[in-house]
């Protein structure tokens, strides 16, 4: 869509998706109570006020009061809505993840991944991006463009524009826009004037409107036209909670808004309920009541005759009318709660009563096990909604080996869908800013963050590659396993992994045990087949690998950093020859201590210090 200045004068007096985007504030009010921790209780946030009004709905005044009280700030919702992204964030982790820019040339291609890398286009949806969707899915992905270019090629840059700077926006059914007014920092002019500015962007041209704060009319200062013939702008999070083309989007949360509402309810409650046990009920046998009124009537079980006047009867007698109301100093007693003092009905000749006269009432503990045991499990319950189940791996021993990869496999298929609109997202950006800066010698994007995650624990993998190799599994299955839990075990520590990957290269047969290969020599016999398989030497060097490796990293250099400029292979050849000297050696030593030569298993290693 092209907005003609006459278009963008109608919108400033009457917005398209002015009453959707209050709606859409308010749904994000609600999301950032429970993303956003707030630590003061006298200023909560704004979507407080929907929880507190239906809390104050189902409680009397005073109960609703001390409630309020036993709410903490931040939160109790805010770790679980952490532990909830904690696990989405494993999008970002895939093993299989692939960005490919397809550009004219290899050298625009080249040009453009090193513009990516400068910006830090991945930084961005890991932090910024990622960050938003917990409390902010209707912000809006906005290309922008300097004002002067400084370089061979335009340097077009992301905001992240939120709804609360928005002022109109329409959308496509694609999620991107037909265009986005959006306001941006006042500032002054030179003669002090302090100037609203207001961006204009639609299918044509970027343009910037100005008025004085103290004027209504708008001017067009700035048009500048591009080339996309789109709007570059779209929303972040592209699923749309009813129509495509409205602006409210279905966040990652927005389905547990309730949950989440009544978990902070029931934590508040439950709260209030253990301060029995701290500060249990008192009670004692009632007294009369001292009050009197100024009129000289006294309290009657609660209330207190007042006279409002008098009435004649026919025998000229007067007698005083009343009017009953409560008595002050009874209804100043509290009701029942933790720390209360209340007064029983005491004992009389008609009715005896042998009790104490001063008890305590405290809370029912089941009940309160009970109710903390269906509070775990409505936070269960939070996470399997949201991520199909618990935010981080977890030891399934208590449970089959169907019930752990069906859980798995929820999980896996709960971050499939998330990743989409993601994916479309970013990929859309950097189809905006590849087009922006080189024209049509771009040609296309694909981004995919892949389909394998970081779901089991590295224990866990281990049983399955155990499981596999009894199994029989193709050696190329138990390599590519054995690469994975290594990325899943070490994927916070880049020079483990890096290690991991080359120690692994190293070791002779690393796909069969020690004991798995003497089972099969000596279940085969003298079979040449078999017995042909294994090299003596590569088995010796197996056998006793880690004292070799020792001996190798103190005589030359760790092995991440030995030859770290020749070819892989090369590298590996190299050290292994080294490796397989030390077995010769060993060998040659061993026989030669049955001559009285000391036997090298008995020596002491050398240190980095004595192999200098």
């Amino acid at each position: 869509m092209i907005l003609q200045p006459q278009d963008v004068i109608a919108l400033l007096e009457n917005p398209a998706n002015g009453l959707a985007i209050a709606e859409c504030l308010r749904h994000e009010q609600r999301l950032r109570l429970h993303a956003v921790p707030h630590v003061d209780t006298s200023r909560r946030p704004a979507g407080w006020l929907y929880l507190r009004d239906w809390a104050k709905s189902m409680l009397p005044a005073d109960r609703f009061a001390k409630w309020e009280q036993c709410v903490p700030a931040p939160l109790p919702t805010t770790d679980i809505v952490e532990d909830i992204f904690t696990g989405l964030r494993r999008v970002f982790e895939a093993e299989d993840g692939m960005i490919s820019c397809e550009l004219a040339t290899p050298e625009l291609e080249t040009d453009f991944e090193q513009f990516r890398t400068a910006q830090r286009e991945a930084d961005f949806w890991e932090k910024e991006a990622f960050s938003a969707l917990k409390s902010r899915p209707h912000a809006l992905l906005v290309v922008d463009m300097p004002a002067e270019q400084r370089t061979r090629y335009p340097e077009p840059y992301t905001l992240l524009v939120h709804l609360e700077d928005i002022f109109d926006v329409f959308l496509k059914a694609d999620g991107s826009c037909e265009y986005v007014m959006f306001t941006q920092p006042s500032y002054k002019d030179a003669t002090g004037r302090e100037i609203e500015r207001l961006h204009v962007y639609d299918d044509a041209a970027y343009a910037i409107w100005e008025k004085p704060v103290d004027e209504q009319q708008w001017t067009e200062v700035v048009n500048n036209p591009h080339q996309l013939g789109t709007c570059p702008a779209r929303v972040l999070w592209s699923e749309p909670l009813d129509q495509a083309t409205d602006l409210p989007r279905r966040a990652p949360l927005t389905a547990v808004l309730g949950s989440l509402d009544r978990f902070v309810w029931w934590d508040g409650a439950i709260e209030y309920y253990r301060q029995y046990g701290t500060f249990p009920i008192i009670w004692g046998f009632e007294s009369e009541c001292d009050y009197q009124a100024p009129d000289g009537q006294r309290c009657q079980g609660g209330q207190v005759n007042k006279i409002t006047g008098y009435e004649t009867l026919g025998t000229g007698e007067q007698i005083p009318r009343y009017q009953v109301y409560e008595c002050p100093s009874c209804a100043a007693k509290e009701l029942l709660g933790p720390g209360v003092y209340v007064e029983v009905p005491a004992p009389s000749k008609d009715m005896p009563d042998t009790r104490d006269p001063i008890g305590m009432v405290t809370p029912d503990v089941q009940v309160l096990e009970h109710i903390q045991q269906v509070q775990q499990q409505r936070r269960e319950a939070l996470l399997r909604s949201v991520l199909g189940g618990g935010g981080e791996p977890q030891n399934e021993q208590a449970k089959n080996q169907k019930q752990v990869q069906s859980g798995f496999e929820i999980k896996q298929d709960v971050l499939v869908e998330f990743k989409k609109p993601l994916e479309q997202a970013r990929a859309w950006e950097l189809t905006i800013k590849g087009r922006l800066r080189y024209g049509s010698l771009y040609r296309s994007t694909i981004v995919n963050m892949g389909e394998r995650f970081y779901l089991k624990t590295p224990e866990q993998l281990a049983i399955e590659e155990a499981e596999a190799r009894k199994a029989g599994r193709p050696v190329y299955e138990l390599s590519q396993q054995r690469e994975f839990r290594y990325q899943t075990e070490y994927r916070h520590n880049p020079a483990m992994l890096d290690r991991m990957r080359i120690l692994s290269d190293l070791e002779p047969y690393p796909e069969y045990s020690v004991d798995q290969i003497l089972t099969m020599l000596a279940t085969a016999g003298t079979s040449p087949i078999v017995t042909g398989l294994f090299d003596e030497q590569l088995m010796r060097l197996k056998v006793d690998f880690g004292r070799y490796l020792t001996r190798f990293e103190s005589e030359k250099l760790p092995v991440t950093r030995f030859a770290s400029l020749q070819p892989y292979h090369i590298k590996l050849a190299l050290i292994t020859q080294i490796l397989l000297s030390y077995v010769n050696d060993n060998q040659t030593q061993g026989s030669g201590s049955q001559s009285g030569g000391q036997n090298p298993e008995t020596r002491p290693a050398r240190t980095a210090g004595q192999a200098a």
